[in-house]
């Protein structure tokens, strides 16, 4: 059952080829190419005519100097230091993640350390560990998890080469063409094909504002995510209706008087936006007890419940649902905090990930320009990256070995 998941996905991946090859087949023209059953590619040229060059005439009436300023700046930052995106939609009072190299780093020396000393995988956790595991459904995260993922990772990765192309665009180089492509609903991309030659005659400064407009953009659409889910709770009415958590389970033996479909929507008067705001304020109280502001959706009442907190642990049940013992609920986080919660968290990552200064992601292209300054020769240049870009992805196979070969994985 553990891999149901992952085999249904790939069922309606299937399902959709046959469709594809049964709609030519009826002399139907589907704008895309499929490349041996698992690999699906769309490309478009008049994407960069409808969309990403009105993008681009848009942005000529923003100061070069300023699009500079914030692209280029953001992503030094998110390379060498913190991508500064505030952490309070986990409702973690922190402004930000290390940079990827330098958790890669931290990771490559506490392995050794785990490896000379014994450590089992949980003391190398508490000592700063980051796991990495790929999202597969079934096996790493739910099905139904997965559905959050997909749309938004497809938001992410689309804004993140629109914006490279609206860049381009804004400072006049040529957009080839743009697409999307998808491997077997497991792996999803998106392009915009700019002329490179143009790209490498323009100066330095435009060439890192080129390849730092997609971080930026993932940047902005994870702070549009915490925004959103704060002006949420702002309003109690908004709260009941798009966040708080909803009770899925009760046990039988349980006298208090939650029931599913009840939404506890504040613990104490603070607002529960989602399962991890009510582990926040849960852990934050002690052993008093606690009011919670309960919703019933059927009728439309609000009520409190005085609860103990004697004894109470919880544990998260994927990254959604939540017990509560000795309780006996389970809690899950609604459908608009779950959707806002992956918006955030992908494009965290995308923007970690793409500021990772290897090859072939923006950080590698952004860091061969830096390069130029310095290693003039191109071939020298070109193998001098070769040999960073090998390093630092093996910094990532080693995590992620790491994490899989110990189970870490299971905590992501």
């Amino acid at each position: 059952m553990q891999y149901l998941g992952l085999l249904i996905v790939i069922a309606a991946w299937f399902i959709i080829v046959g469709i594809i090859y049964l709609l030519r087949h009826f002399g139907v023209n589907v704008p895309v190419k499929v490349y041996y059953g698992v690999f699906i590619m769309l490309r478009d040229e008049e994407l960069v005519k409808e969309v990403i060059a009105p993008l681009g005439n848009l942005l000529r009436k923003v100061p070069g100097w300023l699009i500079i300023l914030l692209t280029v700046g953001l992503f030094s930052i998110s390379m060498f230091v913190i991508v500064p995106i505030p952490l309070i939609i986990m409702s973690i009072n922190a402004w930000g993640l290390p940079s990827m190299l330098y958790l890669m780093s931290k990771n490559l020396v506490l392995m050794i350390i785990a490896m000379t000393h014994k450590l089992s995988p949980m003391e190398t956790v508490e000592r700063g560990f980051t796991p990495l595991a790929p999202l597969i459904p079934g096996v790493t995260v739910s099905l139904y998890t997965f559905i959050y993922i997909i749309v938004a990772i497809g938001i992410g990765i689309l804004l993140h080469e629109l914006a490279h192309g609206a860049v381009s665009s804004r400072y006049g180089i040529r957009i080839k063409s743009g697409g999307a492509f998808a491997l077997l609903f497991l792996a999803f991309g998106g392009f915009v094909e700019i002329d490179e030659e143009e790209l490498r005659n323009r100066g330095t400064l435009v060439r890192l504002a080129v390849y730092s407009s997609g971080v930026f953009m993932n940047i902005v659409l994870a702070y549009i995510a915490v925004a959103l889910v704060e002006l949420a709770s702002l309003s109690p009415s908004l709260t009941r209706s798009l966040l708080g958590t909803t009770i899925v389970y009760v046990a039988n033996s349980t006298d208090i008087a939650l029931r599913s479909g009840y939404i506890i929507t504040a613990v104490n008067n603070h607002p529960v936006a989602s399962i991890y705001s009510l582990i926040s304020i849960l852990n934050s109280v002690g052993s008093s007890n606690v009011t919670l502001t309960v919703f019933n959706p059927a009728n439309g009442t609000v009520f409190n419940e005085v609860l103990s907190t004697g004894n109470l642990s919880m544990a998260l049940l994927g990254y959604s649902a939540l017990y509560i013992n000795p309780w006996g609920i389970v809690v899950e986080s609604s459908s608009f905090y779950n959707l806002m919660f992956w918006i955030y968290t992908l494009n965290l990552t995308l923007a970690l990930l793409n500021a990772f200064p290897a090859y072939p992601l923006d950080g590698g292209q952004f860091l061969e320009t830096l390069l130029t300054k310095v290693i003039r020769d191109q071939a020298l240049r070109g193998k001098v990256m070769i040999a960073i870009s090998v390093v630092l992805w093996s910094l990532i196979g080693l995590t992620l070995y790491y994490t899989l070969i110990t189970g870490l994985y299971r905590l992501i």
